[in-house]
């Protein structure tokens, strides 16, 4: 049999298995021969089993290895690391080397990369690691998930005030498509202290994509920005001319931006259509954040002749509560940027310089990506980003406030929404 070393995810998995054939009638020794592994293997992981289940899933040893050096420091720097995070301060290994070596003189008299090795290693013991930024904001995370939650205190009644129909509750946003999506990181030989990289010749050139979902998972046709004059020949005759003329909105703006008379075109193409199709006469509900075309005169009037009741997303807090950007923008972008790759699979990679991709490359992709987003994704946006109705039973608006305050925003993508009591809309704007 081939050796084969196994995490602990995969131990206790394997475990649960075992149980499960010998439930079964199967022997010790049959049931682990099943599954590849010997017997004596399955006796010492189930006498491990209780540590292992403390342990992160893809450590391969339920032994802590030899002590940190930085032993004795540990919970000073951890634990300051730990604040500055609480107020969404940045932290590097750098910076913990730097308070590290103010509180212990031995530490600050190492070498440096053998301070940065110490300060890896007592990170990694503590489940601490590097991570991207997901959510920017100049305030307290704190505050913004507390003013996120006393958006949803008032918003989630009115979506679910009976009688609302949900295919008629919208979010609209914008989001960034790049004309070229060269990764800033690649596969390489080790070892090289160069790493040449080619790019397009106009790689920042993009697209805005302006995107809209109900809560009940349907999709407005989407629209999109180039760059280029209003009325100008790209406007006129290029744009007219593609073969996803009906299945996109396009247009051009100078810096390939919403503005107000893009917004007037989107409420047009975009929203009036997807109304008299999907709106039955209910009255629609708008979510959109505080960007400056959103809730300029002219949109404001232009939405309240068609029936739209505007809703304001709080400053800072569209990463948590709006679900374009909680949810749907980023498997979105996935698709677009697959078709991007397959698209540079097929380029000349002798040519003397790489060119970007053409409007109509852009909106082949996008209109494709934004046909193959599944529904439930759409659907998972909304419940993701807090949204939901309360139990008709339940009128208490003290119960509502306490099963909103469930909702975690420390992590959107992990957020579990909580069932909440119905309130009245009148009850809710008190």
């Amino acid at each position: 049999m081939a050796r084969k070393r196994y995490n602990i995810g995969q131990k206790l998995k394997l475990l649960d298995e075992f149980e499960t054939l010998r439930q079964q009638g199967y022997s010790r020794r049959k049931a682990a021969a099943s599954l590849g592994v010997q017997p004596i293997q399955i006796r010492k992981w189930t006498h491990n089993r209780p540590v292992m289940q403390q342990c992160p899933r893809k450590k391969k040893s339920i032994c802590k290895g030899r002590l940190s050096a930085l032993k004795h420091l540990e919970q000073p720097l951890i634990g300051w690391c730990l604040d500055q995070r609480a107020e969404g301060i940045p932290v590097t290994y750098a910076l913990l080397q730097i308070r590290a070596g103010q509180l212990d003189e031995e530490f600050r008299q190492r070498p440096e990369k053998s301070q940065y090795h110490m300060i890896r290693a007592l990170c990694r013991a503590n489940e601490i690691v590097l991570r991207c930024v997901t959510h920017q904001s100049q305030r307290r995370p704190q505050d913004v998930a507390d003013e996120a939650l006393e958006f949803l205190v008032v918003e989630r009644p009115i979506v679910g005030a009976p009688g609302v129909n949900l295919d008629v509750v919208l979010n609209m946003d914008q989001t960034p498509v790049f004309l070229s999506m060269q990764p800033k990181r690649t596969l390489n030989l080790r070892g090289e202290t160069t790493v040449n990289g080619r790019k397009t010749s106009n790689s920042t050139n993009r697209v805005t994509a302006s995107l809209a979902v109900s809560a009940s998972g349907l999709k407005l046709k989407p629209m999109l920005i180039f760059k280029g004059t209003p009325n100008g020949h790209i406007a006129r005759r290029e744009l007219p001319a593609l073969p996803q003329r009906n299945e996109l909105v396009m247009v051009c703006q100078e810096a390939a931006w919403q503005d107000d008379n893009n917004m007037a075109k989107w409420i047009d193409l975009c929203l009036v259509p997807y109304l008299q199709e999907y709106g039955q006469g209910a009255a629609a509900i708008l979510y959109l954040d505080a960007f400056t075309a959103h809730f300029s005169a002219s949109t404001k009037a232009k939405l309240e002749t068609q029936g739209v009741q505007l809703r304001a997303i709080p400053p800072g807090c569209t990463g948590l509560v709006q679900p374009i950007d909680v949810g749907v923008g980023k498997p979105f972008k996935d698709r677009v940027r697959q078709k991007w790759i397959e698209w540079m699979m097929r380029q000349d990679a002798e040519a003397p310089v790489m060119t970007n991709a053409s409007r109509a490359d852009c909106a082949a992709w996008v209109a494709e990506s934004w046909r193959n987003l599944p529904q439930s994704i759409l659907k998972n946006s909304w419940r993701k980003s807090g949204f939901s109705w309360f139990p008709a039973d339940v009128v208490d608006s003290e119960d509502a406030d306490a099963e909103i305050a469930d909702v975690d925003f420390a992590d959107a993508e992990d957020a579990e929404v909580a069932d909440v009591p119905d309130v009245a809309v009148a009850d809710a704007a008190e």
